[in-house]
This record gives structure tokens, C-alpha cells and sequence, in this order.
């Protein structure tokens, strides 16, 4: 048997009290069963050898692939093999250093992304379910409160268990006991899942419950002012809400609660009781003294008052057509909707198409100055004007209403004061500039209905805990923080995203493994209650190439925005600019140093992605709620889809493969081959598709054939084309080429579910073809007037022959000049 690293310790340690902060008095307490217990990542404890563990560093033994005794190699495969599936948790490094002196040398900042509920990809078994009721109860340290997982070690012929994130040695459950085998392995660890694979779900007993399960509940709050009934957003909501109703699709079944409010300088509430023949509309037009007109069936269940919900949609749009009142009482509309559901809490969907002007909260379009875009005193207009609506938020928070907005304005409204609503109750911005129902209508519905019916959970905290040796010193997404680590999160779905940074103690040897661990604690719309546990093991390493090598390219430009989106809001954007430049830097200069680094050669192109994207571009044509709607974006996306906004797909329509027309086995479509994002991978006969993971744009050179525009646009000529007719048009025509181009975008559309890809179809010269050639990163654009040669060559790169730079427009001989496949672990 392989000895344990506890084992070494000869008594265990006493038990610790929980140094676990008190909540504020205005939070519900979490369920007892979900306390922080001891602070798991300080040192704490007792003494512990770790002279036997894995990676740990032995005198005069280098720490090689080559070279690792066979304990070590073996470690690394149970990495392999139980570690949560990327999908769910990405690390900037998989190989992190092993000291203090060893990080500084990696100058990638360190971090983890996750997503705890990420949709599963194609042809991957669900997150396996465990219930400890037999048990009795769910198996956690009693010291740092840790779920037992693959990684803890067994002893004492599997009588005692010892937690890999803290070293605490405890006894194991009698109802949990099984004997090991002679690896020291559990003999049932394969029959137990928790045992086996980094990602489960437990069925939570009652004590991690604090009262009965909350039911699915969404508050629908419409803007119905002038502004939205011209623009048809009106209509656009009122039609996407009774699309996604009458699906069937919204999870929840029988439990669903909705309600409804409209507003514009005053507020409606109605009375969707099922008994009446129509609903009753009640106006409150006092926003100084706000009240609610009547106590109950304002939320109703859904199951039962359908009809009266649908037939009050379907009423909308006539009761306000003519109403000349173009004010909103957005911040009163809000409180008054917090008031009919606190109660009970759930999803605040608010919908928006001018400035808050009157009631609580008004802001005043006279901040926008559109002056200061483009320079340092640009960050005055990405800060919030009135913090009230952050102070707002957070009194959500604790009665678990989470806010999503979708805002579609025709001018300025302020979204930097406004979003924090969002932010701070773990919802999401939906942003529509110059909205109109005839252009957006059908990006704006899918992205409503795919709200409204993705997988979602309900008054939900979680807490991540990491191993001796690290602190946590940021989380980054949408959340509150409640007391030091409680992150609280009242609706949490499938495309929620969050990030933490890590560090090491100071003055304390990190254990010779990172061990990461999550744990999210919610009630699903059936209404039970499960808590999500993703564990992540990392071994680590004082070789400068095993951290290199270990660089997950797409992870770590994710910590890095995250980092710019800090440092330009404390300071200002160009501060912002240069860290992402000093990071660069620095990766070139270890490039130098490793040139066979497939990473080092990525992630420069990822960098200055970055510094050319609408995220941190120093022009004047990004206005500030537009920047504000990127960052809010950036703080929330997947990895993949933050890579894939810095770094587009391009690829050729006009000569794409016949097996591009149709599905392969799996029901896939492939797609093209991707192109370097540089003009010169066109030509002016071509068609080209760009996506970002944001839009989706076709460019149609001049010298187009004839014969493709009246294969797939149903027109001969290239000036008579009509573009906003022509993006229906794709996929109607019967024709073979139509047909395949539409396979292309499906996929396409696919592979991104949400945001929905709305098609703009853009013809050489038009003045809207900017766009599209702002993307391709690798040339000169608008927002930088470097080639990425030219900006490798300054920020320092060598060729590994030369040790000088590369003539402009040569390939570096290191292959940097190729942008990475999507489909690369890059």
C-alpha cells in the first residue's frame, strides 16, 4: 500500500471551531449544514509531512516529465481522469508554481473559471447524482466543511479519511465504510460517483434547507412609455413572452408563479386572478409614496391563469397605442415590483426603452459627454452617476430576486448606473441600441425565450474553497458577497460564468497540490434542492516549461480582461491598456525563452484581440453604454465565448466544401476551414462569414459570380442586392449552394446558443463593412494601427534563428502568425 501523506502525522488534529464570519442581520441565515467551517486555505491545523505527496519537491530531484517516480506519473492520470470536465472548470494554468519565487518567473496571473451549470457538449453523460440518505448525511471534513471527493486520501484500512484540501484526518461514517484495496484505493470507489468523477450533484437533506423550496417565479416589469410602443419593443416582448409560455419549455411545470407590471410615469399593477373575466388594471401614480394596490394574485400561478395571462399580453399593445407619454419610472417600477415578490423572490425581468427620468432614481442624459470617449476621463462615464441602483440591488439580493435587463434604447440611458441592478442580484444585460422590431425582432425573442427556458436554479448560494497554502483574492462575475466568501447568487442558470484568483499565503509552503473545489447550493425548478460540486486538482511545479507548457491559453486571457476591466475602472482605461501590454511582454519574453511553446505563440494574438476589440479600443466611436455593455458581458461569459470574441472565426462561403451541406453522424455540420484574421486571406470574388460569438457578419466582395447571388439571394447583380432583404433570403431559395449556406449558419448558431447570431449581411464598400474588417485583428484596424507582426515585434519577440524581429509580413518561424484553431484546447 502506498503511504499516505496524513499517515505521517501520528495523532489527528483536535477539532476546529468555525472562524466563519457572522452574516448581516438583514440575510437569512444559509442552512447550518452549508457553513464555511475553518478557513481551509490558511494554513491551520497541525503539522503535516508532505514529503511523500505528489510534486513535492525532494533534495536534488528535478521535477521532470521524464524523470517523475511513478507515484507522481500516477497522480497526474487520477488528474486526468477525475478532474471536473473543462466545460465546467478551466484554470489559467494546469501546472501552477510551487512557490513564490516560481510564480514570479510565470507572470500569468492565476485563476479559475467556472460554470457551474454549463450545458453538457454533445455525446457527454449528465453530472451524476448522489443521495447520502442511507448514509444519513452528505460526507464533509469537519474542520474546512469540504465534500468528500476522488482526491481525499483513506487510511487505517479505509476506517479514517483525511481531506486533500486541508490535511484533517476524521473518522469515516460506519454506514460509509468500505476497505481498500492495495493501492490504498477504496474498493467501491468506481460504484460511488462522488469517489470517481470531479463533477456531482447531491441530493441535499433537509438541514440544507432553511425553508420550503422556492417555486419558479417571473416578474415580467415593461416599459410601455412612447418610445416602446413606436419602436415595437412593446410588441417584441409581449410576443416573445407568449411564444415562450405557450411551448410549454419554461422549467417548472405546475409550481411556474409569473406577474406582470407595465409602466411609463406611473405604475400598473394588475389582478391576474383566474376568476375574473378579464384582468383588472390598477394605476399607482404616487411614486413618491409607494404602495401595492392589492396584496395577492399580482404573481399567480401560471398553471392556472394562463388564459389571463396571455389575453393580458395580447391586450398590451392596443391599451397603450396611443399614449403620447414618453417618461419611465424605471428604479420606482423596480421597487414596486420587489414589494409583490419579496415574499417569495425569483426572476425580475425588466424591460426598458429610455432614460429613468421620473420617480425613484431618475438619472439625466446631460452625464452623456461624448467628448471624454476615447480618453483618460472616459472611465467618469463608465462609473455609476447614482449609486442607487447597486443599493437597490443589493436589497434584492437577500429576498433572492434576481433582475435581468433588457434595455432598448434610442439614445443614451445611462446603462453604467443602471447595471449594477444586474450585477449585484447574479442577473444579465440584454442590450439593443436603436432597437427596431423590423431589425431585431427575432434576435431579441430567442434571447428572451432562451431565458426564460434555459436550465436554471433558484435562491442559490455557493462557496469555493482552496487548498493550504492559497487564498482566493477576487471573484469576478455577476454575485454578492456575503461576508467573506458566501457568494450569493438568486437565480443561477446554464450560461453562468465566474472567476476567481488565486494566490499563495505569504509565509506558508503551498501544499504540492492545488486542489480547488466548488460547491453550489440551490433549489432546481422541480423544486428540490441539490448542491453542485466541482472538484479540481492541480500538481505543482517549480519547472519553468512544465508551467508553461501546462498554460491554457483561452482560461488565462480570460483572468487577464478581467484584470484590464479592473485596473480601467479604478484608474483609467489606458492603465487598463498597459497591463494588458506589460502581461504581453512578458509572454513574448518567455516565448523567447521556450520558442516550442504552442501557448506562448497564442496567447499574443489573444492579447491584442483584446486591445483592438470595443472592450478596450482607445476610439471615440465605442460610446460609453455600449463599452458599459461589453464589460458587463466580459464579466460573464463563457471562456469559449470570451476567446471568441477577441479571436473571430473567419472562414470562405464561395468555396466550401460539399460536406458542408450536410449533417455528419453526430447530426454536425462541418464547417469551413478557418482563415488568419488579415484581408489577406480575400479576395474581392469572395463571400466570407465572421463570427464572434457577439454578431455574425457575410462580406460579399464586388467581383462576387452572378451565378452565387442567384443561387442563394434570389438576384444576379451585386448592386441591386437589398442586404436587409437579402439575410431571409439565405436558406429559402431550394437551391443546393442555398442550402449548404444555411447549414453553415445553423451550425454556426449552434455552436453559440446564446447570444442569438443575427446575420448582417455587408457588400463591399458599404460604409457598414468597418465592422467587419475591424475584426480581423491581424491587420491594421481601427483600433490599433499595428499588424500583429508589427506588435510582436514590439513587444519583443525574436525569431529563434535570427534573435532579431521578423521582416513585415514574413511568418515568424515559430508559427505565430497562425491564429488557433477554435476547436484547439487553446
Amino acid at each position: 500500500m502506498v503511504p499516505t501523506a496524513a499517515a505521517a502525522a501520528s495523532l489527528p488534529p483536535p477539532p476546529m471551531k468555525s472562524t466563519a464570519p457572522a452574516f448581516p442581520g438583514a440575510f437569512p441565515e444559509p442552512p447550518a449544514a452549508f457553513a464555511a467551517g475553518g478557513q481551509a486555505r490558511t494554513a491551520g491545523g497541525y503539522a503535516m509531512d508532505t514529503s511523500g505527496m505528489p510534486g513535492a519537491a525532494m533534495p536534488g530531484q528535478q521535477q521532470q516529465n521524464a524523470g517523475q517516480d511513478a507515484y507522481s506519473a500516477q497522480f497526474l492520470k487520477d488528474v486526468e481522469t477525475f478532474n471536473s470536465p473543462a466545460h465546467f472548470v478551466r484554470c489559467s494554468v494546469s501546472r501552477p508554481p510551487n512557490s513564490l519565487s516560481a510564480k514570479q518567473r510565470l507572470n500569468i496571473p492565476l485563476g479559475v473559471v467556472l460554470q457551474p451549470l454549463a450545458p453538457l457538449p454533445p455525446d457527454i453523460e449528465p453530472v451524476p447524482s448522489v443521495n447520502f440518505g442511507v448514509v444519513g448525511t452528505i460526507v464533509r471534513c469537519k474542520q474546512c466543511r469540504t465534500y468528500v471527493n476522488p482526491f481525499v486520501q483513506w487510511e487505517a484500512n479505509g476506517r479514517r479519511w483525511n481531506c486533500n484540501l486541508c490535511g484533517f484526518s476524521q473518522l469515516t461514517p460506519d454506514p460509509y465504510y468500505a476497505s481498500l484495496d492495495e493501492s490504498g484505493k477504496r474498493m467501491d470507489r468506481f460504484q460511488r460517483a462522488e469517489l470517481h468523477k470531479g463533477a456531482v450533484e447531491y441530493i441535499a437533506p433537509g438541514e440544507y434547507m432553511v425553508r420550503p423550496p422556492q417555486p419558479p417565479v417571473f416578474m415580467f416589469v415593461i416599459d410601455v412609455s412612447y418610445t416602446s410602443v413606436v419602436t415595437g419593443l412593446l410588441q417584441t416582448v409581449v410576443t416573445s413572452i407568449k411564444e415562450a409560455i405557450e411551448s410549454g419549455k419554461i422549467p417548472g411545470g405546475q409550481r411556474v408563479q409569473v406577474g406582470i407590471i407595465t409602466f411609463d410615469q406611473s405604475l400598473h399593477f394588475y389582478n391576474l386572478n383566474s376568476n375574473l373575466s378579464q384582468p383588472q388594471m390598477l394605476v399607482v401614480s404616487d411614486l413618491e409614496d409607494l404602495f401595492l394596490p392589492l396584496p395577492d394574485d399580482i404573481l399567480v400561478p401560471l398553471a392556472e391563469s394562463e388564459s389571463a395571462v396571455l389575453n393580458l399580453l395580447d391586450s398590451l399593445p392596443s391599451m397603450f397605442g396611443e399614449t403620447k407619454v414618453n417618461e419611465s419610472c424605471l428604479g420606482s417600477a423596480v421597487r414596486g415590483a420587489f414589494m409583490a415578490m419579496k415574499h417569495i423572490g425569483g426572476k425580475l425581468l425588466v424591460f426598458g426603452a429610455c432614460i429613468p427620468s421620473v420617480g425613484e432614481l431618475p438619472l439625466k442624459s446631460t452625464r452623456d459627454n461624448p467628448r471624454l470617449l476615447g480618453t483618460d476621463r472616459e472611465v467618469e462615464l463608465l462609473r455609476p452617476g447614482n449609486e442607487g441602483y447597486a443599493e437597490l440591488g443589493k436589497e434584492l439580493t437577500p429576498a433572492q430576486i434576481s433582475v435581468e435587463l433588457f434595455l432598448a434604447p434610442q439614445a443614451y440611458m445611462d446603462l453604467a448606473s443602471i447595471c449594477p441592478l444586474a450585477k449585484y442580484t447574479g442577473g444579465d444585460v440584454h442590450y439593443y441600441p436603436q432597437f427596431n422590431i423590423n431589425t431585431c425582432f427575432e434576435k431579441f425573442k430567442a434571447e428572451l425565450v432562451h431565458v426564460l427556458t434555459r436550465y436554471m436554479g433558484w435562491e442559490a448560494v455557493m462557496r469555493i474553497r482552496v487548498s493550504r497554502g492559497w487564498k482566493i483574492t477576487k471573484f469576478d462575475g455577476h454575485l454578492f458577497i456575503r461576508g467573506q466568501d458566501l457568494l450569493v447568487v438568486p437565480n443561477c442558470h446554464s450560461d453562468q460564468t465566474f472567476a476567481i484568483q488565486v494566490d499563495m499565503e505569504e509565509n506558508v509552503t503551498p501544499d504540492p497540490v492545488l486542489y480547488v473545489q466548488s460547491a453550489l447550493l440551490y433549489t432546481n425548478s422541480e423544486g428540490e434542492r441539490r448542491i453542485r460540486v466541482h472538484t479540481w486538482a492541480a500538481m505543482t511545479t517549480p519547472n519553468f516549461n512544465d508551467m508553461i507548457g501546462s498554460i491554457d491559453v483561452q482560461a488565462s486571457a480570460v483572468m487577464m480582461c478581467h484584470q484590464a476591466m479592473e485596473q480601467s475602472l479604478k484608474s483609467n482605461q489606458t492603465d487598463g491598456r498597459n497591463k494588458l501590454n506589460s502581461f504581453c511582454q512578458q509572454v513574448v519574453q518567455a516565448g523567447n525563452m521556450c520558442p516550442q511553446s504552442d501557448a506562448l505563440q497564442f496567447l499574443p494574438l489573444y492579447i491584442m484581440g483584446m486591445l483592438k476589440s470595443a472592450a478596450f479600443r482607445a476610439t471615440n466611436d465605442i460610446s460609453s453604454d455600449l463599452r458599459t455593455y461589453v464589460w458587463m458581458r466580459l464579466e460573464t461569459l463563457s471562456v469559449s465565448q470570451s476567446a471568441a470574441f477577441f479571436n473571430p472565426r473567419l472562414m470562405a462561403l464561395h468555396n466550401a466544401p460539399n460536406s458542408c451541406r450536410m449533417p455528419n453522424e453526430h447530426g454536425w455540420i462541418e464547417l469551413p476551414e478557418m482563415l488568419n484574421l488579415t484581408s489577406e486571406s480575400m479576395t474581392q470574388d469572395g463571400v466570407y462569414l465572421l463570427e464572434d460569438g457577439e454578431s455574425m457578419y457575410m462580406w460579399i466582395g464586388r467581383a462576387v459570380d452572378p451565378s452565387f447571388l442567384q443561387a442563394v439571394f434570389g438576384t444576379g447583380s451585386f448592386e441591386q442586392m437589398d442586404v436587409l432583404a437579402a439575410e431571409s433570403m439565405v436558406g429559402t431559395r431550394g437551391d443546393p449552394l442555398s442550402e449548404k449556406l444555411a447549414n453553415i449558419i445553423r451550425q454556426v448558431r449552434a455552436e453559440r446558443p446564446t447570444p442569438f447570431l443575427q446575420l448582417q449581411i455587408l457588400r463591399q464598400g458599404d460604409p457598414k463593412e468597418a465592422r467587419f474588417f475591424a475584426a480581423l485583428i491581424e491587420d491594421r484596424t481601427v483600433g490599433m494601427q499595428s499588424t500583429y507582426t508589427e506588435f510582436l515585434q514590439r513587444m519583443g519577440y525574436r525569431s529563434p534563428q535570427q534573435q532579431a524581429p521578423p521582416q513585415s509580413g514574413m511568418p515568424a518561424a515559430s508559427g505565430m502568425m497562425a491564429p488557433p484553431p477554435m476547436n484547439r484546447a487553446y
